[in-house]
């Protein structure tokens, strides 16, 4: 299912082309490596609290909605059309690198898999010492720089044959997929409150 760091690179990608990729996965990755710090001296149990997690939910589905909403917001504006074939134009890198960061916090999806997946390959990488911890950090950041590469790569490169309209319904699809995730999150939210 698309998340928000696939919506943040084919949003950034015709303005930022294959970069837009390794930029967000920067901000994703620096995220992680702080994240990953902090389980690592004691937050994992924080992380399993039934509060924590219902919080989670509510607020990470409010900014899933809130990002979602903007990018529908952007596509209603540009309904006739974006211009951006042959705009070589760069946006500013730090503003995807905060985008990676942004939309990996935003997304309740983020915590919940490092508060039960992550968790467990965490624990199983700290058993083989600081090195399994690096090969792990490693491995996770080079499989989602990998993928969020060739994401940016083919909308960059497919721009000759992706038109204007065309990305936009599917920024606009991606956008709605995020209003389904963000509800579903904040009705997991509300249950956990009863």
């Amino acid at each position: 299912m698309p998340g928000p760091m696939l919506a943040v690179v084919l949003a950034e990608s015709p303005r930022q082309g294959v970069r837009t990729g390794p930029l967000a996965v920067l901000g994703h990755g620096l995220l992680e490596l702080a994240l990953l710090a902090a389980i690592v001296v004691g937050l994992g149990p924080l992380l399993e609290d039934p509060t924590v997690r219902t919080t989670v939910a509510l607020v990470g589905g409010a900014m899933l909605l809130w990002t979602a909403v903007s990018m529908l917001r952007f596509v209603a504006r540009n309904r006739d059309g974006v211009d951006w074939r042959g705009d070589e134009r760069r946006g500013s890198g730090w503003r995807t690198v905060f985008a990676g960061a942004w939309t990996s916090l935003a997304n309740p999806y983020f915590v919940i898999w490092w508060a039960t997946i992550g968790l467990g390959l965490l624990t199983k990488a700290y058993a083989l010492g600081v090195a399994g911890l690096v090969a792990f950090y490693l491995g996770h950041i080079l499989g989602d720089l990998t993928w969020y590469t060739a994401v940016s790569g083919a909308v960059s490169a497919g721009r000759r044959l992706l038109t204007p309209r065309r990305y936009l319904m599917l920024l606009g699809a991606s956008a709605t997929l995020l209003v389904a995730m963000a509800v579903w999150f904040i009705v997991s939210g509300l249950r956990g409150i009863e």
